[in-house]
């Protein structure tokens, strides 16, 4: 990619999602299909990967998450379900489906207006991975099934926890 065309996607993306979008967003709480709230701003002081993909498509999250647990220890993940909004959707239906096909210990956020899909401009027929800062700044941003390859990027892109004084 060359500078130029890397600076044109940063002037997009930074219309996209400002400083106050994020933020809005970091606030944003959702609930997840055991009925528990969480948000980005709940990790501050964390660096968190935010999955954000299709409820359609959340059987590809599991190996982001499996193998990025054992390549960056300590890594927090906020998995976000990106629910349509062309049909009526019902909140306690779509947790108990995910109740059954996500497998126990992901917990998943039910995003019914599609906030976090709007405020990146998200195509999320793949999973897309924001990488956050401990102080809640986006700082990568990955799209696509898993892979080796593109795993690799990710956990070289996360932000270490620091070192406690």
């Amino acid at each position: 990619m060359t500078i130029g065309r890397a600076l044109l996607l940063l002037l997009l993306w930074s219309s996209w999602a400002g400083a106050e979008d994020t933020g809005r967003l970091a606030a944003l709480e959702l609930r997840d299909q055991y009925g528990n709230v969480d948000s980005l701003a709940r990790h501050g002081g964390t660096p968190v990967v935010v999955v954000v993909v299709s409820v359609r498509r959340l059987a590809l999250i599991e190996k982001w998450e499996r193998d990025l647990t054992d390549r960056v220890p300590g890594i927090r993940f906020l998995n976000v379900a990106d629910l349509p909004t062309d049909v009526p959707v019902d909140l306690d239906r779509t947790a108990l489906t995910l109740q059954k096909k996500v497998p126990p210990g992901v917990n998943v956020l039910m995003d019914s207006g599609r906030a976090w899909a709007t405020t990146f401009g998200l195509d999320t027929t793949l999973p897309n991975l924001l990488v956050f800062d401990a102080a809640g700044q986006l700082t990568a941003r990955f799209r696509g099934r898993w892979s080796a390859e593109l795993a690799a990027e990710v956990a070289a892109a996360m932000p270490r926890p620091e070192a406690a004084p």
